[in-house]
């Protein structure tokens, strides 16, 4: 049960929890209308009840379409409970769950939108810090709205609060709640390759979030065929009716002036025989493949870190024996609580047309990037994917690139029982 709340209104139906928070549907009473109570109970500690109360309340400040309203928050004995507006109760989680993406012209309508929600957000100092699908309330016919607030935050910066936005707008397009390797445009018809570009960049922290807002406004959109204007197809019916009638008068008068006997269609002039078709057999012969990726060189990247990253043990990522491991050091906090992300460098020979990761770490969070030298930060790196590890590993398709260096760079790591670490069976590349 939720703590003591404002006897104004009237609890109607438990949603479910959210993290710690606990949603009901309620009534405003004296209002009559419908609203969102985030609640959370006594067995939260007195200071996470007054950070709730703090990160609600710097919400509270913002006036924006996108952004559901925050009508009040207030610690009482035993917990704390914020009041907002109700938007109808479905997030994109629950559509992505319900295998419904949205389409390319409701991407284009909502993602500016929340882009600018953030933006307004982050004038004020603000961050959001705990952006996914379940974060962002859509209804059919109704506007998607940032909510969520007073989560626990996973993240610390305005380019974290991005870089999960754009992640969310990927998954939204792609109807899954892994994002998918592959760039969305090769997925979804209509989709410029554009918006790959955005996202990406936006991903990896080279966007604001009003900078994030302007480019997506700017995107191109696909061209709707122009609707059939009557006028001109009740033009066409008439060329057509006249033709009919113009036909029915020339076979008219070709019956009356034709002598009698004389047939209207001459009879058809007899063509020779075709040839028969002669079959020419070839041989079928398979071309060898000269050009299979070969690793060469395995090493752990940790530019924002000490630059190592358990080395003794990285050539186990991708050593063709999925009985060694390669794992990253233990931390104890989540890694965006400590630096941008830690990764592994694979450098290899031939041409790479996929990525098979095997690893037990499901929730990793990566992105995978390359270049023909090793850059010294990922943001100067070509950004070719994104992807999730989920219970069977990530398989990834990638442009075709030749020789070269791939960069799995994670800023998720997978959650254990006294910390976060993720761990590397195996790390294969193929021609496809």
């Amino acid at each position: 049960m939720p703590p003591p709340i404002a006897a104004r209104y009237r609890l109607e139906v438990r949603l479910g929890r959210d993290g710690d928070v606990e949603e009901w549907l309620a009534t405003d009473q004296p209002l009559d209308r419908p609203v969102l109570i985030r609640s959370l109970g006594p067995d939260t500690t007195p200071q996470r009840r007054r950070e709730f109360v703090a990160s609600v309340l710097e919400t509270s400040k913002v006036n924006h379409p996108n952004i559901a309203v925050v009508y009040g928050v207030e610690e009482v004995t035993g917990g704390a409970y914020s009041v907002s507006e109700w938007t109808g109760g479905a997030t994109l989680a629950s559509r992505l769950e319900g295998g419904r993406p949205i389409d390319v012209a409701t991407f284009h309508k909502e993602g500016p939108g929340l882009a600018e929600a953030l933006a307004t957000l982050h004038r004020i100092d603000v961050v959001h810090g705990s952006i996914d699908a379940g974060a962002v309330a859509y209804t059919e016919g109704r506007t998607a709205k940032l909510g969520a607030f007073g989560r626990i935050p996973v993240d610390q910066s305005p380019e974290e609060d991005v870089a999960a936005l754009a992640e969310t707008l990927t998954r939204a397009l792609l109807g899954d709640p892994d994002p998918s390797p592959s760039p969305p445009s090769e997925a979804i018809d209509g989709l410029s390759p554009m918006v790959d570009r955005i996202l990406a960049s936006a991903f990896l922290g080279k966007m604001s979030a009003e900078q994030f807002a302007a480019a997506l406004r700017e995107a191109p959109r696909p061209r709707l065929p122009e609707p059939e204007t009557p006028g001109w197809s009740r033009r066409l019916l008439m060329i057509a009716g006249g033709l009919v009638v113009l036909a029915l008068v020339l076979i008219g008068m070709a019956r009356l002036l034709a002598p009698e006997g004389t047939p209207l269609i001459p009879p058809a002039i007899q063509s020779p025989a075709a040839p028969a078709a002669v079959t020419v057999s070839t041989p079928n012969t398979t071309l060898p493949t000269a050009d299979f990726p070969l690793v060469t060189r395995v090493a752990s990247f940790d530019p924002f870190g000490d630059d190592e990253e358990r080395d003794d043990e990285v050539s186990f990522a991708s050593d063709g024996d999925p009985g060694t491991s390669w794992r990253t050091e233990l931390y104890r906090d989540p890694l965006p609580r400590l630096k941008e992300g830690v990764g592994v460098v694979v450098s290899v020979t031939g041409t790479v047309g996929a990525i098979d990761i095997s690893s037990p770490s499901e929730s990793t969070h990566l992105s995978v990037l390359w270049s023909d030298t090793v850059e010294e930060t990922p943001a100067t790196w070509e950004h070719i994917a994104m992807g999730m590890i989920g219970p069977s590993g990530l398989k990834i398709s990638v442009p075709a690139r030749s020789g070269g260096h791939w960069l799995l760079w994670m800023t998720n790591l997978a959650e254990v029982e006294d910390g976060f670490t993720s761990e590397f069976r195996e790390i294969t590349f193929s021609s496809r």
